[in-house]
């Protein structure tokens, strides 16, 4: 295949830097609070800081500092819909080193400061919890489960979740079957990482996953990351996929509210209940949502 500068990218060296990449991103997830310099991703991918920086860019679309510091910004805006830290804490805890450094970086990236943005995301959820729908949400009891950390062989598409979901499991499914990874003990566990009402929809990443046993190793764009323990709220919807936007904003603006919990730093995952979801009936689908609480 061809590169866009018109040299010649053997598939092996392609797969290469997915794989790196891959590690790259996980490792950019799980450390937002920290300092993410070229160099030290750079590192993480095992390649030079100039190399790292292009491949990167070429890979994902963004520059590495455009990246972080948009995931960083995004993730506060989730914080601070849905939390009630403050926005000094929650600039460190994304990273920003003074709140008059994160105070301008978020005014610029949303068009109004942190504090603005809380109160109108609570004007929001007010409007939502006086409809039915919220009321009956609010009354629904979950199930609270502890989650122990686990492993998961994932592939990562970034788009609208359906468009991405339906790409990242065809991509994953072929790996797990040929390698005949699928047993009856195989867990199948979505993860949207992204707030669609946030997150610009063609930048919403979704990871397709499986649980595995056993010596696997990372192949391509197929990477392995940790799923993190701790204490769940998990939700049973019953029905099509396309009714599971709604049943989070119930969730979130509904239940959440009443509930006494604080979420956890960590995204939601959902487990997938139907061994084979395409020769399944839309009514009859059942997927668990699993949402990280305190």
């Amino acid at each position: 295949m061809f590169g866009k500068e018109g040299y010649v990218v053997r598939p092996s060296t392609t797969n290469s830097y997915q794989e790196r990449l891959n590690r790259v991103l996980i490792h950019i997830q799980k450390n937002l609070d920290e300092p993410l310099t070229i160099e030290r991703l750079a590192e993480v991918a095992c390649l030079s800081p100039f190399h790292f920086h292009r491949i990167f860019s070429a890979h994902v679309g963004e520059t590495v500092t455009g990246y972080v510091r948009r995931l960083r910004l995004e993730r506060a805006a989730t914080r601070i819909a849905f939390t009630g830290e403050s926005v000094t804490d929650t600039a460190l805890g994304v990273g920003y080193e003074t709140p008059a450094a994160f105070t301008r970086a978020f005014r610029e990236r949303f068009g109004m400061s942190p504090s603005e943005f809380r109160g109108q995301q609570r004007e929001t959820i007010l409007s939502f919890a006086e409809n039915s729908t919220a009321k009956e949400i609010i009354v629904m009891k979950p199930e609270m489960r502890e989650f122990s950390k686990t492993k998961v062989l994932f592939v990562r598409r970034t788009g609208a979740y359906g468009e991405a979901a339906t790409a990242a499991w065809e991509a994953l499914m072929g790996f797990a079957y040929k390698n005949r990874l699928m047993t009856g003990e195989t867990l199948m566990v979505g993860i949207g990482h992204d707030d669609p009402a946030i997150t610009a929809e063609e930048k919403i990443r979704y990871d397709a996953c499986v649980t595995f046993s056993g010596d696997v190793k990372p192949e391509g764009e197929v990477g392995i990351q940790t799923i993190a323990g701790g204490r769940y709220a998990v939700f049973l919807h019953k029905g099509a996929y396309t009714g599971l936007p709604e049943i989070y904003r119930n969730i979130f603006a509904g239940w959440l509210a009443t509930s006494g919990c604080t979420l956890r730093d960590q995204p939601c995952f959902e487990v997938y209940l139907n061994r084979d979801p395409r020769r399944t009936k839309p009514e009859n689908l059942r997927t668990e949502i699993w949402v990280p609480v305190v």
